[in-house]
């Protein structure tokens, strides 16, 4: 090979190594950016992670609430039923006393009528 064969083929790698280096440069610079994408999703990840057992936690902690406030309405509708029941037990006995005691007077004022008339 002569020196300007020489020069044209060095000439021509040096141009292949510019477009190799250029490339080499876009490459190394897509893998930096895959890296902090990389990152960004584990840290994702983890918030996601940390948002599930939270939301599960926050679920258990709802229907154990939500538990406690049905029961308190139930042990309050029972005790209205309850005070209902005894209120109307009350009431039906003041009533039945107070027939049997006019009852009573009705039969003493007749046997205090038929005493004085006999």
């Amino acid at each position: 090979m002569t020196v300007e064969q020489l020069t044209q083929e060095y000439i021509k790698l040096a141009e292949h190594q510019a477009i190799c280096d250029a490339e080499r440069h876009n490459m190394l610079t897509v893998i930096e950016e895959l890296k902090e994408d990389i990152k960004s999703t584990k840290s994702l990840t983890e918030d996601v992670h940390i948002m599930a057992i939270n939301l599960t936690n926050m679920k258990q902690t709802l229907n154990e609430t939500n538990d406690k406030v049905e029961e308190l309405t139930q042990k309050d509708y029972n005790n209205y039923i309850d005070a209902k029941k005894i209120i109307k037990q009350n009431v039906i006995s003041g009533f039945t006393g107070s027939a049997v005691t006019v009852i009573i007077g009705v039969i003493a004022l007749l046997i205090k009528l038929i005493m004085k008339g006999g």
